[in-house]
């Protein structure tokens, strides 16, 4: 069978089950081993016999809930490919736009070792992305070993001047050495529904946040007073769209003398908070 008309047929079985049709794209490239230009440019050839019960097996299993990333093996973020496992959160797009306005708050700026830190590390998204685009040392912390051995294996591919440390949120950092806390912490309420391709595949650890989805967020808020240099210059958490209030409050009762504020995503839908310290800049 053509792969044209076996895409087709994939991306119907997709709908039809719920997913996405372009898993089904993404399905077919791995297993071409092509990326999306590559995919097309060969949608008149034939599927070998091996190729194509690679590919039913891999829609099976999506189909039944296995995130298309767990499939393929990575997760493309910010221009990169990133190693994901089980034991990693799969970096959503919507971190992008964190990378974003971190970058461009701090582009212009010089830090030393230590002093920028992002407190997850999940697969390394954030603190690797970091690390490139700003050509500094970047410090992450993660309560997980297994997530810090996926993240090593994402710098170890893709560079970076890391520094990987296991711990509980801010606990193995020293006092007043932090002057940039960035954080994707686990911010799902308890009670709220999920797709079974995220409850079922994607670590709890890095998901729910306690029954209002603000407990890492009070956490770390209360504990950066000990980390944070009095010339801190910049806080920013990534949120669920409907938590950007508390979270911006209890920023501003902390830090009174730092602009505080709201960033909605390309949705329209709150997605970061931020604390900054403009009189503090290098």
């Amino acid at each position: 069978m053509r792969i044209a008309k076996r895409l087709n047929e994939a991306k119907t079985m997709m709908e039809q089950a719920g997913r996405e049709g372009s898993s089904a794209e993404w399905l077919l490239m791995h297993v071409l081993d092509v990326d999306r230009t590559g995919l097309l440019v060969r949608l008149s050839d034939e599927l070998t016999p091996e190729q194509d019960l690679r590919f039913s097996e891999y829609l099976l299993a999506h189909v039944h809930g296995v995130p298309v990333q767990h499939l393929i093996g990575y997760q493309p973020f910010y221009g990169r490919d990133f190693r994901v496992t089980p034991d990693v959160l799969i970096p959503r797009p919507e971190t992008e736009e964190l990378i974003v306005f971190v970058t461009e708050r701090l582009k212009r700026e010089s830090f030393t070792a230590g002093q920028i830190v992002d407190i997850g590390t999940g697969s390394g998204a954030i603190g690797i992305t970091l690390a490139l685009e700003l050509e500094q040392p970047v410090t992450t912390v993660d309560i997980s070993p297994a997530a810090i051995t996926v993240a090593k294996q994402n710098q170890a591919a893709l560079g970076g001047d890391v520094t990987f440390l296991e711990g509980d949120l801010l606990a193995p950092l020293a006092d007043n050495s932090v002057r940039v806390l960035v954080s994707n912490p686990p911010y799902i309420e308890e009670e709220e529904l999920l797709s079974e391709v995220v409850f079922d595949h994607e670590p709890h650890l890095a998901l729910f946040g306690g029954k209002d989805g603000l407990v890492f967020y009070r956490r770390l808020v209360e504990e950066s007073g000990r980390v944070l240099r009095d010339d801190f210059r910049l806080i920013a958490f990534e949120i669920g769209h409907n938590q950007g209030p508390e979270v911006q409050m209890m920023l501003k009762e902390r830090y009174p003398n730092a602009e505080t504020g709201i960033l909605k995503d390309i949705n329209g839908k709150d997605r970061i908070v931020y604390a900054e310290r403009k009189d503090c800049t290098a």
